[in-house]
């Protein structure tokens, strides 16, 4: 029995904590600025990002989508978890050849 409670009041703990550090949009806006290249395009790439970007808020966790074009293939999609974001999609990566 001690161990459903343990294992109940972990879960709550867990939950609570990523409740409380579920990243903002302007959190991702910083992360994609800073995983693109810096310089100029930097300082262009968080406006614009900014204004094309869709959060959808999961509680414990956020969706972020980012459309550069019209086409759906060409859209950034991420996961804000934990103050930190996961790349589901990033045609970037898919398009750089591997070595």
């Amino acid at each position: 029995m001690k161990k459903k409670y343990y294992f109940i009041i972990t879960l709550l703990i867990v939950v609570l904590f990523a409740l409380t550090s579920n990243p903002s949009k302007d959190d991702y806006v910083s992360f994609v600025k800073d995983e693109s290249n810096d310089g100029l395009l930097g300082m262009i790439t968080g406006p614009i990002t900014d204004s094309l970007t869709t959060k959808k808020n999961y509680g414990v966790f956020s969706l972020y989508e980012t459309k550069y074009d019209e086409k759906e293939e060409e859209k950034l999609l991420a996961v804000g978890l934990f103050n930190n974001f996961i790349w589901v999609n990033n045609p970037e990566e898919e398009s750089t050849p591997k070595k």
